[in-house]
């Protein structure tokens, strides 16, 4: 754990990059928890960062555990500012929450998934002469009754009304997290060709160059069939290298295929993707930018009691083969793949053995489809301009 994050750190002065009054608009606070994951932090740090950014926002990022952000954002700290976001440590107890003024009162209050303001703060936007706008940002879902929820006034008992702004795949939703460049970006990396490219992502990481074996990142929960998936790359005719990051398939190490990648900064973990001919993402950050890499991938859902999560991923994969217009075998590979990567732990083991290989047959076909999804929603606006013109209409 980087030092400072284990004692007081002394606060650094702000600099205008993360002063209110050096910026052209709206004062903003992001509140989030990190539950049991490190989605909930990467999810946070993006919006605040492409709010700063792209939109001249003034945002403050309150998170109860700042040193989730310390691999993902070098230079994250409590009291830190980093491209325009001043990241902040959510403590009830901190005198800015405990005792919080309505003038230190933000324009625009998210609580971001599970994150809320605290009472004290909650009370001060009662005061407030203008009350801000108050955003519940929840999960992203394809399923159809998200629509029909995104945007629905939440009136409280004290007089304040919560708006909930839901993240997803249609037109009526929030939409997805999308920097202004992030195509271009991708774009440039693939210019001199895509061996090369991978070659240069094997150097960054510090591992032999993979020479003709074909690459795929491995970033799942500990419950999924690791073993059986692995044992599946093996058994290809051509030869497969499967990145794993630390701490997230233990069952993974010694594997013949398994390569031991270190964890990566959020502004590397595209190239990572771009670089690979498959991508195995879980939660909702790696999801949605697996799905911007535009290259094929296979995404495992958070689990939930009763299997709940799997009409997240029936609903996803619907939404997906209805905008990518797979080739017939294409679609049956990819609904047949991820039906078994988010089984139970069982039926999974028994099942992705005979999934896999239909999709990796399908990478071609999988690949055009995710250029042709790419092109249906790249044409859409981003879940940042959506989310500061929603704030604009409640103020």
């Amino acid at each position: 754990m980087p030092d400072g994050y284990t004692r007081a750190m002394p606060t650094p002065p702000i600099g205008r990059a993360c002063d209110p009054a050096a910026r052209q608009d709206l004062r903003w606070d992001l509140f989030c928890v990190v539950v049991d994951n490190l989605g909930d932090a990467a999810i946070g740090w993006r919006l605040a960062r492409q709010l700063a950014a792209e939109h001249a926002m003034a945002p403050r990022l309150w998170i109860d555990r700042p040193e989730a952000l310390a691999a993902m954002v070098p230079g994250a700290g409590p009291g830190r500012c980093v491209d325009g976001v001043r990241i902040e440590r959510l403590d009830p107890a901190d005198p800015r929450l405990a005792r919080t003024a309505p003038d230190d009162v933000a324009d625009v209050v998210v609580g971001l998934l599970a994150g809320a303001p605290p009472p004290a703060y909650r009370a001060a936007m009662r005061a407030r002469s203008r009350r801000p706008a108050w955003i519940a940002f929840e999960y992203l879902s394809a399923e159809p009754w998200v629509a029909t929820h995104h945007g629905l006034p939440s009136p409280k008992p004290d007089g304040l009304v919560e708006h909930f702004f839901f993240p997803g795949f249609e037109p009526a939703t929030g939409g997805l997290l999308r920097e202004a460049d992030l195509l271009a970006r991708r774009d440039a990396h693939a210019a001199p060709g895509r061996r090369a490219a991978r070659d240069a992502l094997c150097a960054t990481l510090g591992i032999e160059r993979p020479g003709d074996a074909r690459l795929a990142s491995l970033f799942c929960y500990p419950d999924a069939a690791v073993g059986p998936l692995l044992d599946a790359f093996a058994a290809r005719p051509e030869r497969w290298r499967v990145l794993v990051p630390p701490g997230v398939a233990p069952s993974a190490a010694g594997h013949p295929v398994a390569v031991p990648v270190p964890f990566v900064p959020q502004r590397d973990y595209d190239p990572l993707l771009w670089s690979c001919d498959l991508n195995l993402v879980r939660g909702e950050d790696s999801f949605v930018r697996a799905l911007w890499a535009g290259r094929p991938m296979v995404w495992q859902a958070y689990r939930q009691p009763e299997g709940a999560h799997r009409a997240k991923v029936e609903a996803f994969v619907a939404a997906w083969i209805r905008d990518a217009a797979p080739a017939p075998a294409a679609a049956r590979a990819f609904a047949a793949m991820h039906a078994a990567w988010n089984a139970e732990a069982g039926d999974a083991a028994a099942r992705v053995p005979a999934a896999l290989p239909t999709v990796l047959d399908a990478l071609d076909a999988l690949g055009e489809s995710g250029a042709r999804w790419i092109a249906t929603h790249a044409a859409t606006p981003d879940l940042a301009t959506r989310l500061v013109a929603f704030a604009r209409e409640r103020l």
